[in-house]
């Protein structure tokens, strides 16, 4: 019985297919195993582990906070109108940029908004 090519083409595709869904239905049973959440592994990490990770969301809230406030800042920003006598160019633009996300950085660290303890406070039980 001889096979012409087509038939050996479509023969290596199906094997390199079948491969190929073996290997990621592997991938996904990884990937399920790892970030799936059970109730009883909330209960079970240990102790110093939770402290990692609410300390990590602290950070992640407090960096939150601050993209937000820096957001009001640029658009309270664009509200004062520039005259063209003292301008800096693009320096400038830069500059205040960089002054502005300091500033959000400042804010956020001084708790006044309370956004980032807000999340915190509805995350804080998901860990």
């Amino acid at each position: 019985m001889q096979i012409d090519i087509t038939s050996k083409l479509d023969l290596s595709r199906s094997s390199a297919l079948s491969s190929r869904m073996e290997s990621l239905k592997k991938q996904n049973e990884n990937l399920t195993s790892k970030f799936s959440i059970e109730s009883d592994s909330l209960e079970t990490k240990p102790e110093s582990e939770r402290e990692f990770e609410l300390k990590r969301l602290k950070n992640v809230a407090n960096d939150f906070e601050s993209l937000l406030i820096n957001d009001m800042l640029k658009s309270m920003r664009k509200t004062i109108n520039k005259t063209e006598l003292i301008d800096g160019g693009m320096a400038e633009d830069l500059f205040e940029d960089m002054l502005y996300s300091e500033y959000s950085k400042e804010f956020s660290k001084t708790k006044v908004f309370g956004i980032s303890e807000m999340i915190y406070n509805q995350m804080e039980k998901y860990i």
